[in-house]
Formats: structure tokens, sequence, C-alpha cells
């Protein structure tokens, strides 16, 4: 293997952690008794506070609200028997990629194991 050829696979594995780490982040904010978690797409993902059966009963309808009128918004669409036939195709084609992300990724994470596994036979974690 070429010395530059491993230097490009060892980038390569550093952007898959770092994208994994990236995907793990979790952001916390606190305000006046009021803590807020947000995970890496800036969804609520927990909150706490004295209030916060009503606080999430309050976002519960406000996603409610925002979806109803988005279903609205594309009711005409929908309708249509053109975008019916597109959809199911695209649907088709969404569930067939995510199996394949989701392949793809395990094969890195395999890919990585080896990585470090061999790295480590070569004393590489040894002090």
């Amino acid at each position: 293997m070429f010395p530059q050829s491993n230097n490009f696979e060892e980038l390569g594995l550093k952007v898959q952690r770092a994208q994994q780490a990236l995907e793990r982040i979790r952001g916390v904010g606190m305000v006046k008794g009021i803590r807020v978690t947000v995970d890496a797409e800036n969804r609520l993902v927990a909150l706490t506070s004295d209030e916060e059966d009503i606080i999430l009963r309050a976002y519960e309808a406000a996603v409610a609200d925002k979806q109803a009128q988005a279903e609205q918004a594309i009711a005409e669409l929908q309708a249509d028997p053109r975008f019916e036939a597109i959809s199911t195709f695209t649907d088709a084609n969404a569930t067939q990629a995510h199996a394949a992300r989701i392949e793809q990724d395990q094969r890195y994470e395999e890919d990585d194991d080896a990585y470090f596994e061999e790295r480590n036979r070569q004393g590489w974690l040894e002090s």
C-alpha cells in the first residue's frame, strides 16, 4: 500500500469518527429552573421543569398544529395520481438507500475495529 493511500485512509477514519461524534452530541440549556436537552439536529429530547407537563403539552400542540398546516398545504399535490406514483417510487428508493446506509455504516465500524486492532497488534497503544 502506498504511504499516501494510508494517509487518506487515516483521514477517512478520522472523518467517520468525527461524524459519529457529532451525531451523539446533546446540547443542554438551563434558564430559570427549566432544563432543555436537544440532539445534534436541534430536536427537543428532554425537558426538566416543575411545569414540564404543561410545556410538553404546548410543544406537542404546536407540532400538531404545524403538521395540520403542512398536510393542508400539500393536499392538492397528494390528490394528483402522478404524485402518488412518484411518491411510491421515491419511498421504495428511500428504503433501499436507508438499508444501504446502515450496511455501509456497519462496514465502516468493522473497518475501524480492524484498523485499531491491527494498530494495537503493532504496538501503537503500548506505553
